[in-house]
């Protein structure tokens, strides 16, 4: 089996870092310049691996990508709930900022455990880990699938078959808009393919990319989470 992973482009909620998983979030200009490209790509990709499916996230930023490759192929898109963004809750649509001065206590018990951690009105990690998992048992070993979903899902997908922790996923930079693919045969899983299309070069006039800091970001998070959890096992 081959997938090919995609996430979708930028939209407003991730210039203003916002915890957007099943919130609805509309393109950025630079994003709809980022979509056009991306489907291009998707289809030239269809012509030589020649997708068995088309599965997609029904959250828009990433449905109207699946659609726009699907109607250019002739091929149907497969819509999947479990392919959402994770549920964030009573975080969702929130910046950090906003997510603390609203709810500080149930941010610190989220960075003390937050694999385990089913914040309130949304899910855990190790739920929405799960939930990857139930859906690539579903698919068949002898296709060639293209799922085009987010950032949280496609780490999901990646330590499902690599066979890796779920705290490895933040090792695995998937960018706006990017392609990954893995080739899985036998139980086994193998990352053959990470790439991001030149959009710095296509799109003319674009605004700065927001994922120039995100290695920083997600680093602080991290430790911060370990910082509140190792805090928590000296009381």
């Amino acid at each position: 089996m081959k997938l090919v992973l995609v996430r979708h482009v930028e939209t407003y909620g991730n210039v203003e870092h916002r915890l957007n998983g099943h919130t609805e979030s509309e393109y950025t200009p630079r994003g709809e310049a980022m979509k056009e490209l991306l489907v291009e790509e998707l289809i030239d990709l269809d012509e030589k691996l020649s997708f068995s499916k088309i599965y997609a996230s029904p959250t828009s930023r990433a449905f109207k990508i699946a659609q726009a490759v699907g109607d250019s192929v002739g091929k149907e898109i497969l819509v999947d709930h479990r392919l959402r963004e994770f549920n964030f809750g009573i975080f969702e649509g929130k910046t950090r900022d906003e997510c603390i001065a609203n709810a500080q206590v149930e941010w610190d018990q989220w960075m003390e455990n937050y694999i385990d951690y089913a914040v309130p009105d949304g899910q855990s990690q190790r739920e929405y880990h799960d939930l990857c998992a139930e859906f690539l048992s579903e698919l068949d070993g002898d296709e060639t699938v293209l799922m085009v979903a987010h950032g949280g899902t496609i780490h999901g997908i990646l330590t499902n078959l690599l066979n890796l922790p779920i705290d490895c996923k933040w090792h695995f930079d998937i960018k706006l808009g990017s392609i990954t693919m893995i080739d899985y045969n036998h139980g086994f899983g193998m990352l053959s393919h990470m790439t991001t299309p030149p959009y710095d070069e296509l799109i003319p006039d674009h605004v700065a990319s927001v994922d120039a800091n995100k290695s920083v970001m997600r680093a602080e998070a991290r430790a911060e989470a370990m910082a509140k959890a190792a805090n928590k096992k000296k009381k």
